[in-house]
């Protein structure tokens, strides 16, 4: 098969599967004899900021030496996104092996009656058998929408992360902080420590309460613990206080704000990562070295994460957190793709909330024009309203390319109601762009509100 065929066929596959759960995927990882369990396993959940996270682990990881395997999703020009070991994609041609060594399981699941798998369940066994394939010494999974019926809660992790709860995709997942909270906290397993992000709301003592019940060590990172330091034409520096260790002159590249708490959840998942590596050879007699070869040997039995002789950090240690954390990218998270123009996958009100501090802190006294569009299932409102706290000279309205793009009249309507600024609307994102992107001189341009709306501008060359 072409790429392009296996590619087509990949998204002509329906996004949900029949039944919820992970029953029928497991069926077929059966037959693929589990290449999800090939190595150790990071699970990673939460409404906003799972990506960034996985990344900035992974950028960490890659400079101490591993080579680690990353799930994410969704895509924003590409399939291949979504599959990546270290900082490179799956190529065009690996896409292809992997795509037809995983259709001849599922042709035999199939003989067997077992159902064809979702689109995200294919991607997954996609996934699984490359980085089996590849070797790797780490897989960081990351969910695709929610967490305890995600088809990536088939792994059994050495460590989970989860990064935010907020109100989104609430037609699936519940429409409270506390009906989602109980979603993502379905990844928590017995005995396997979780580090999650405490923001002192409603879900803390939901997760607390599933960590409890498991069994599962729980790590909380919270603002307190981090502190801007300066930010430059290029990076954000910034201070974090671990609990065991007190980072200084940490950065990241100049972004939006919010990043520094995934940087925070990475560095805090290294730690434990460390110590359990540690552990795991003192248990076994080994020695721990810079970079520890791992093998099924020495995480298949339970790792002691109780009283005992913790790892100590090394100069080399750190220097592999602050390398890492340097060197991440992730696209469309306040990436500026040009001068003045920046674009941002914000696309619910937690998300936009994020924007908006990082715009008047980082933006306070820049003109500043408005690049919006939003699915029509999202509580764009609130998402507006927010925005409209902002004084944008001028606010460009556009429909993305898809059946959830909402309606632009509706959009401005609503913009209209929350704002004074002069607004203008595009059926047509090129044409939108061309217009906004000619008024941008001395004026900063954000293009925000969807993260289809991001990967549209990324397949036009901006």
């Amino acid at each position: 098969m072409t790429y392009q065929e296996c590619v087509d066929y990949i998204l002509s596959v329906p996004v949900f599967a029949e039944k919820l759960g992970t029953h029928n995927l497991n069926k077929i990882l059966n037959i693929m004899n589990h290449p999800e369990r090939s190595c150790p396993v990071i699970h990673v959940a939460g409404t906003n900021g799972k990506g960034s996270t996985c990344l900035f682990l992974t950028s960490i990881l890659q400079k101490a030496g591993y080579r680690v395997g990353v799930f994410t999703s969704p895509h924003l020009v590409k399939v291949n996104e979504r599959i990546r070991v270290n900082d490179s994609i799956i190529s065009d041609g690996e896409l292809i092996t992997t795509f037809e060594e995983t259709m001849k399981y599922i042709s035999i699941a199939r003989k067997k009656g077992i159902a064809h798998p979702s689109f995200f369940e294919f991607m997954f066994l996609m996934a699984a058998l490359y980085f089996k394939n590849q070797k790797v010494d780490y897989v960081i999974f990351e969910t695709g929408m929610g967490g305890r019926l995600d088809a990536t809660n088939v792994v059994t992790p050495v460590l989970s992360i989860i990064t935010s709860v907020g109100l989104d995709h609430t037609q699936f997942l519940g429409d409270t902080i506390e009906q989602i909270a109980s979603e993502k906290a379905g990844i928590i397993k017995p005995g396997v420590p979780v580090v999650y992000f405490d923001r002192k709301d409603e879900a803390t003592a939901v997760i607390k309460d599933f960590a409890a019940k498991a069994g599962a060590d729980l790590y909380l990172v919270e603002k307190k613990q981090y502190k801007m330091i300066k930010f430059t034409e290029k990076t954000i520096d910034f201070s974090f206080e671990s609990g065991y260790y007190r980072y200084s002159s940490l950065k990241i590249k100049k972004t939006a704000l919010y990043q520094m708490e995934n940087a925070i959840l990475a560095v805090k998942a290294y730690e434990l990562l460390l110590n359990m590596t540690y552990r795991c050879c003192n248990q076994q007699g080994d020695n721990l070295t810079s970079k520890q070869e791992l093998s099924d040997k020495n995480w298949n039995s339970q790792i002691d994460m109780g009283e005992g002789q913790d790892y100590s950090l090394t100069d080399i240690d750190i220097d592999n957190i602050r390398a890492g954390l340097l060197s991440m990218t992730w696209p469309c998270r306040m990436q500026e793709v040009a001068p003045h123009i920046y674009i941002d996958g914000a696309h619910n009100e937690e998300a936009i909330e994020a924007f908006c501090k990082t715009l008047e802190k980082l933006f306070p006294m820049e003109q500043k024009i408005l690049f919006f569009a939003v699915s029509k299932d999202k509580d764009y409102e609130s998402m507006i309203k927010r925005l409209c706290e902002i004084n944008f000279e001028e606010i460009v309205v556009v429909r993305y390319d898809g059946d959830r793009a909402a309606d632009v009249a509706v959009v401005e309507d609503t913009f209209r109601r929350f704002s004074g600024s002069k607004i203008t609307i595009y059926d047509n994102i090129r044409a939108g762009f061309t217009y906004a992107k000619s008024h941008v001189d001395e004026q900063y341009l954000f293009c925000v509100g969807s993260l289809y709306l991001a990967g549209d501008l990324l397949a036009l060359g901006v």
